[in-house]
């Protein structure tokens, strides 16, 4: 067993003996250390004292004096006997001058060695400009500090103690006392030994004994009823346990005995929610998949001078929220936003139902207020849940950004125009699938060049933060009144961004969903590609504003022979295109910076043969057979060729 109570225990009887013993040890040494000190300030006073009376024999000046050596050698002998007596390292006797250098007078040892050196070293006469330490400036100032301080130089770690020293003729001189580091370590260290070991063996001792205490009466039964526990069999009865005791333990094994039987019952029943459980998750999983296929979970276009972006953030696996983009046959583009009452799998599969239908709708009538009241007429008829579902639907003719609206209970969008965001206010209309007549009209704006609208459900100003505040209609607005919405994704990503950072460590209770539609404004310029592939986005656009119109084809065969001209003979690095539709017209306007040259320029006669139609003249022809007024221009260093289509 990698972490058992018996483990446990000893461990944690392992680890208050080693801090019993830890602090049992710092205290010895403490109390030794303490009893070392107090007797080294005593040697080192007594050291002092008699210094004084020793020097009070001899001036300074007399033992500096070099003619009376016999008194000096005299001075230095009975000033070692006192360090050897009292089992100190280093005495020595200096002066210190107004520079704060040291003059020292003589120095001796209780070694002989190291006598000899510190004579040599600091005799009479050496001097040493080391910093003076804190106890030497007290001592000169004839307050001394009763403590030591440690120094580590040439003669080994010493605690040095300075004693201030006035001879007969007033002047100052210090008396320094070192005691060896090493000496007194050693000394400490037996004096704690002592101390310590016979604690230490009676602790030990008493853990020990305490810890077989427990081990047989707690331990042990805890083992067997481990034991008993682990070899647990659903598919067996349980035999009761008698520990022959009347503890805790007993009780343990007592209450496992009657857990058992119900552990059996409660296990058949976990099997079966569980099963169901997995059953109904891959479900979800498969819902979810199916649901996003209907709804992505974001949207980009940019076509025919409309840019569209949207966002979806279901609360559950499924939501009932969905937006849809697509284009009509008559150019016109469709957006709308709906929400449903509801969430999870019911309100999936009516938001299912209510999408295909609305689309199917808008589709065949190409209004919104009739296809939603169609489609409203279709869910009373079929809604036994008594479910409804908002939505607002827009459509927007790319060319005359005329745009026609319908609004079914869903929330006002905001019109983004001049750098600002503002409320509309369409007929509130009621949501679908409540009433037969649901009555929804359409309306009308003119959505401008640069000017777009920003769809949402009620999940985005319902988001609540962590201090239980809506996020709310008014900070939306401010949001997207910051002068630098300019474009669909700018508007969605910065929706985005705002609601992560507000709902930050909550939980989302609602889907969120937001579409935004700008008008880029029909007279948009779209980059070609200079390759015979580059024609397909120019294809693509002339194939959406003519559907199903029979000149369709013929309108693209004579682009296409424009472009194939620019491509191979005008040497352009670049060339876009513009298409725009004001009533029976298409107007497809080609544009390339190669060299200057009018296709118009030079007549084709009604007998030219084919074969001298060589470099487009057969498709310049053809171009005028469909476009009779096109024409060329010059301008700002770009050949501009336009091209009228009738397309009745």
């Amino acid at each position: 067993m990698k972490h058992s109570v018996e483990k446990r225990i000893l461990g944690t009887f392992a680890v208050m003996l080693v801090l019993i013993i830890g602090a049992s040890m710092l205290l010895s040494y403490r109390n030794a250390l303490a009893l070392e000190l107090e007797q080294d300030r005593a040697f080192a006073r007594s050291a002092a004292l008699i210094s004084n009376s020793l020097f009070n024999d001899t001036s300074l000046n007399e033992l500096r004096d070099t003619t009376k050596k016999e008194n000096y050698d005299e001075t230095r002998r009975n000033l070692r006997n006192i360090c050897s007596i009292l089992n100190l390292a280093y005495m020595y006797l200096y002066t210190v001058d107004e520079n704060e250098v040291r003059h020292y007078i003589m120095t001796c040892a209780s070694d002989e060695g190291d006598d000899a050196l510190a004579a040599e070293q600091l005799g009479l006469g050496v001097t040493s400009s080391e910093p003076l330490t804190p106890q030497e400036r007290a001592a000169l100032r004839y307050d001394p500090i009763d403590e030591f301080h440690i120094i580590d130089n040439q003669f080994g770690k010493v605690a040095v103690y300075v004693t201030p020293y006035i001879d007969a003729n007033g002047e100052t001189a210090l008396i320094g006392t070192d005691i060896s580091v090493e000496v007194r370590n050693s000394t400490v260290a037996k004096q704690f030994w002592t101390m310590f070991l016979p604690f230490a063996a009676l602790t030990v001792l008493a853990y020990l004994l305490l810890f077989l205490l427990l081990r047989r009466r707690m331990i042990k039964p805890l083992r067997v009823v481990a034991q008993h526990i682990s070899q647990f069999d659903p598919s067996k009865e349980d035999v009761p346990l008698d520990l022959h005791s009347q503890d805790e333990i007993q009780h343990i094994a007592d209450a496992f005995t009657e857990m058992s039987a119900d552990l059996r019952t409660y296990i058949d029943r976990i099997a079966t929610v569980t099963a169901e459980q997995e059953f109904n998750r891959a479900q979800l999983d498969a819902a979810q998949r199916i649901q996003y296929g209907m709804v992505p979970a974001s949207y980009r276009s940019e076509r025919d001078g409309i840019d569209i972006s949207g966002m979806m953030k279901p609360a559950k696996e499924v939501g009932g929220d969905f937006y849809d983009c697509f284009t009509l046959r008559t150019g016109q583009v469709c957006v709308l936003i709906a929400d449903v009452s509801g969430k999870g799998m019911a309100g999936a599969l009516f938001m299912a139902l209510a999408k295909n239908l609305v689309r199917d709708r808008i589709r065949q009538y190409e209004d919104p207020a009739v296809a939603l009241n169609s489609v409203n007429e279709e869910l009373c008829a079929q809604n036994p849940e008594g479910m409804f579902v908002t939505i607002f639907a827009l459509l927007l003719d790319p060319a005359t950004g005329r745009m026609q609206y319908a609004n079914a209970g869903h929330n006002p969008p905001l019109l983004l125009r001049d750098g600002t965001a503002t409320y509309l206010k369409p007929d509130p209309g009621i949501a679908l699938g409540l009433f037969d007549d649901a009555d929804i009209r359409t309306e009308t704006l003119q959505l401008n060049c640069g000017e777009g609208i920003m769809l949402y459900t009620d999940g985005v100003t319902e988001a609540v933060n962590a201090e239980r505040t809506f996020y709310g209609t008014q900070r939306l607005a401010a949001l997207l009144s910051d002068g630098t919405v300019t474009d669909s994704v700018t508007a969605t990503e910065l929706l985005r961004a705002s609601l992560a950072d507000f709902m930050r460590g909550c939980e989302q209770f609602d889907d969120i969903t937001a579409v935004a539609l700008f008008n880029r404004g029909a007279d948009a310029r779209t980059a070609l590609e200079l390759s015979l592939s580059g024609f397909l986005p120019l294809k693509q656009a002339i194939l959406t504003r003519c559907a199903g119109r029979a000149r369709a084809k013929k309108i693209v065969l004579a682009c296409e022979e424009a472009f194939v001209n620019i491509v191979k003979y005008s040497g352009a690095t670049e060339a876009d295109y513009l298409c725009r539709t004001d009533g029976s017209t298409l107007t497809v306007e080609l544009r390339d910076n190669g060299a200057r040259f009018d296709p118009f320029a030079a007549p084709i006669k009604e007998d030219d043969d084919f074969l001298s139609m060589d470099e487009g003249g057969l498709g310049i022809r053809f171009i005028r057979t469909i476009a009779p007024n096109a024409a060329w221009a010059y301008r700002d260093g770009r050949n501009v060729l336009t091209m009228p289509f009738e397309i009745k």
